[in-house]
């Protein structure tokens, strides 16, 4: 059974300072200029991992809106599969995501950024289930 609940109230409630729980599993990559690709011998996107996938994942929280207090990150498995040519044939281009889970704590800074965040999502592989941020509001210790 599918459900689907209306992002209302959650996306009104954002306001700056406010500090929330993220989830995000993210397809972490880098696309190097031309002369770097020639110089090194890389593909047009090279997948991320490890501290560079954090660093990925710190610049992406900053234009969503967010300061990260606490991240935490875990690689996941790489999806794969075939992309069709026009003729639908599937042995046409290979298709390959490497994933990372990102989890932490963060605090709102703009929350028009976070709202087009969640909406629009992160990152590439959008299609194969990756940038959809996940948010809930942290309990007030206070």
């Amino acid at each position: 059974t599918l459900t689907t609940r209306p992002l209302d109230a959650l996306l009104d409630a954002l306001q700056p300072g406010r500090t929330l729980h993220y989830r995000c599993v993210a397809s972490p990559v880098r696309k190097p200029g031309a002369e770097t690709r020639r110089l090194y011998q890389l593909p047009p996107v090279v997948a991320l991992s490890g501290t560079a996938a954090d660093e990925w994942w710190l610049r992406q929280t900053q234009t969503a809106g967010l300061t990260p207090t606490t991240h935490h990150s875990t690689p996941l498995d790489t999806i794969r599969g075939q992309q069709p040519d026009k003729h639908g044939h599937r042995d046409h281009n290979r298709i390959r995501h490497a994933r990372t889970r990102f989890d932490g704590t963060a605090t709102i800074t703009d929350p028009a950024r976070l709202r087009h965040t969640i909406l629009n999502g992160i990152g590439r592989a959008k299609a194969y289930g990756c940038g959809l941020l996940s948010i809930t509001p942290a309990q007030d210790t206070a």
